[in-house]
């Protein structure tokens, strides 16, 4: 099979992989930012990422529907070309490409990437270009030409039109270049004008957000002040300056510990012995492409260790990325190790030489790589369940619930939550239920008397979230009157516990909430205490607590631990398995859920940060879910009752 060919393949496959676990619609977080401006014909600096919005525009166009369901399918061939893109990477490194085929499909199916290629988001596509651009710059070193080296500054530069860490491959890129005898060589005029060109064409793809400015209804002043602003926005300059080497020295063990744990969700122990191997590999037999990928790696993994953000996992991408590369040279390695001590054997003993006589090198690279895709696909068949969004529905059923009673205008909604699910509700406002009226309270607070007599007036309630009925009453005090909305279910778990039969089939997992978040331990407690028949009212302590069993009865599992853990039980004749997937010292933010529960191979519950609770039957079908102190905990929605 040539590399096209075996690209082509392993692209076809992690696509329908990646179709097949295609989270539907909506999701919270940076998810739905993303997905309310597909399509849209002006995106601010502070949206950035014009060249993402562009290829969402393309699919939004393409597909139709639900503009959510586009953008994740566009995640989905990126993904999906991203892989093709590494084979041929892969290939290029080993000179093998049954080796550059599995290695790839490690990386097609570890956890992160898997979870990022069925969501709207950015980083699919940006491992798309650091593929792109680590294949076009290995090209142009078998063959220093002028076009193959323009190819690698367009492709480069234009990849900052997806994401700006982009410049952390700079680093690499510079020592490759300079490693070669004839670096002065590039120290040319006609190099630096053809660089310069190239960034300033990867630049001008921000010029869509630049004349987003120009279309506020405060528009900059000159152009100085525009491009001021605008670098203020593109950049985020005021968080990155929070957050950028910004972990604490204190926590750097901490911090290693949990990129050990990283790296082992997504390889297991193979891929970084093979990416080992992979080193010394090319450490011999080619140094400077052995530079480029280390100096890589370790540009990447420092950033991503010292960056202060609660999903500070998707940063370590890249590294990823990396680990599988090197993995190609390392079977080759690994291949010929074993050609060389099947040749001592065939030596020493003539009664097997028949036998060994078909083991050549290039036939062992070929074994050792089938036995890594398959090792790979086991992993993928373990976690499928677990990585299976298809039937994730929880953030529109989350938000219809908050928001149902409220169309066709009938009320409005003043809002102040969380940013994810406040991304959310932007989003559905927008795009599924236009009939909506919301606001935010934040912007409205300083008009809200005005806002509330208005609306009022004319027989339009006025209905707020929680914390929205808070920033009130904080503002105004005893001038407004509210109440609980009586049309909505009370917002405790014991309202999901107390109706689930007993005999029923459950699981619930405590994983420690956030600091902003508060749990109700008397809910809890009255929740666990009816589950088990009165034998468990407090979890024991740790980061991560599951009980399990049926309702009533004894629980067939009580565990507790500060580290996650893997636990497999049956649950009355069910095989169910608990899997903590997060590392909760620094992930406040996790797209694929902080945790799962597979009930008879089917996702039956995503763990969050808080309480996760589900009912379920002997299939594994969810029969109940209810959340607490977390991102999908339902919200207690206020009336206001009396206003001047």
């Amino acid at each position: 099979m040539n590399r096209q060919a075996g690209a082509i393949l392993i692209a076809a496959l992690a696509f329908l992989l990646y179709r097949a676990t295609l989270l539907p619609g909506v999701d919270f977080g940076d998810t739905p930012s993303f997905q309310v401006m597909a399509g849209r014909p002006v995106v601010s600096p502070r949206d950035a990422y014009p060249l993402y919005f562009s290829i969402g525009r393309v699919f939004v166009w393409t597909i139709g529907g639900d503009p959510a369901h586009a953008l994740n399918m566009a995640s989905a061939v990126e993904g999906a070309v991203a892989c093709g893109l590494i084979v041929l990477v892969a290939a290029e490194l080993s000179g093998s490409i049954a080796a550059a085929m599995a290695a790839t499909w490690l990386f097609a199916s570890s956890y992160t990437f898997w979870s990022q290629a069925v969501i709207a988001e950015v980083y699919a596509l940006h491992i798309l270009f650091v593929a792109l651009t680590l294949l076009l710059i290995l090209w142009w070193d078998r063959q220093p030409t002028t076009p193959r080296l323009a190819c690698v500054f367009l492709v480069y530069a234009v990849g900052f039109g997806n994401h700006l860490s982009m410049i952390l491959l700079a680093p690499a890129l510079s020592i490759f270049l300079v490693a070669r005898r004839d670096w002065r060589s590039l120290l040319t005029g006609r190099t630096l004008v053809l660089a310069t060109a190239c960034a300033t064409a990867g630049a001008a793809q921000y010029v869509w957000n630049l004349h987003a400015l120009w279309l506020e209804p405060l528009p900059p002043h000159n152009l100085l002040e525009g491009l001021q602003t605008f670098w203020f926005d593109v950049t985020k300059s005021d968080w990155r300056t929070t957050m950028v080497l910004s972990v604490p020295a204190s926590m750097l063990a901490e911090r290693l510990r949990m990129y050990a744990f990283d790296v082992h969700q997504q390889f297991g122990w193979l891929g970084p012995i093979l990416a080992v191997a992979g080193v010394a590999h090319l450490l011999r037999t080619a140094a400077s492409r052995a530079t480029l990928l280390l100096a890589t790696y370790a540009v990447t993994l420092a950033f991503a260790l010292s960056y202060s953000v609660g999903d500070s996992h998707v940063f370590f991408l890249p590294s990823h990325l990396v680990i599988a590369l090197l993995a190609a040279p390392g079977v080759v390695w690994l291949g010929r190790i074993i050609a060389s001590a099947v040749a001592v054997v065939r030596g020493f003993r003539p009664a097997v030489a028949v036998v060994a006589q078909g083991f050549s090198p290039a036939v062992c690279v070929v074994v050792v790589a089938a036995v890594v895709a398959i090792v790979a696909t086991i992993r993928t068949y373990a976690d499928y369940p677990a990585m299976d969004r298809s039937g994730d529905h929880r953030p529109t059923q989350w938000l219809e619930t908050l928001t149902t009673g409220l169309e066709d205008g009938h009320a409005v909604l003043l809002s102040d939550l969380n940013w994810q699910s406040d991304n959310g509700l932007t989003y559905f406002a927008r795009r599924t239920q236009k009939s909506l009226t919301v606001a935010r309270m934040p912007a409205v607070v300083l008009y809200a008397p005005a806002l509330i007599h208005d609306n009022r007036s004319i027989g339009r309630p006025v209905v707020l979230t929680e914390q929205a009925a808070s920033t009130l009453e904080a503002a105004y005090g005893p001038l407004f009157a509210t109440a609980p909305d009586a049309s909505l279910p009370p917002a405790t778990l014991t309202n999901v516990t107390l109706s689930v039969p007993r005999g029923t089939r459950y699981a619930l997992c405590l994983l420690r909430p956030t600091p902003d978040t508060r749990l109700n331990e008397s809910d809890l407690r009255t929740s666990l205490e009816y589950l088990t028949g009165h034998r468990v009212g407090v979890l024991p302590s740790g980061d991560y607590a599951v009980v399990a069993g049926t309702v009533g009865d004894q629980p067939s599992l009580v565990r507790s631990a500060d580290r996650p853990f893997h636990v497999e039980i049956a649950v009355d004749g069910v095989p169910v398995t608990v899997r903590m997937e997060s590392w909760l010292a620094f992930d406040t933010i996790r797209r694929m859920g902080f945790g799962h529960v597979i009930a008879a191979r089917r996702h039956t519950l995503i763990v969050e940060r808080g309480v996760s609770f589900v009912a379920f039957d002997a299939a594994g079908e969810p029969l109940r879910v209810g959340y607490a102190a977390g991102l999908f905990a339902p919200q207690t929605r206020y009336i206001v009752t009396d206003s001047p």
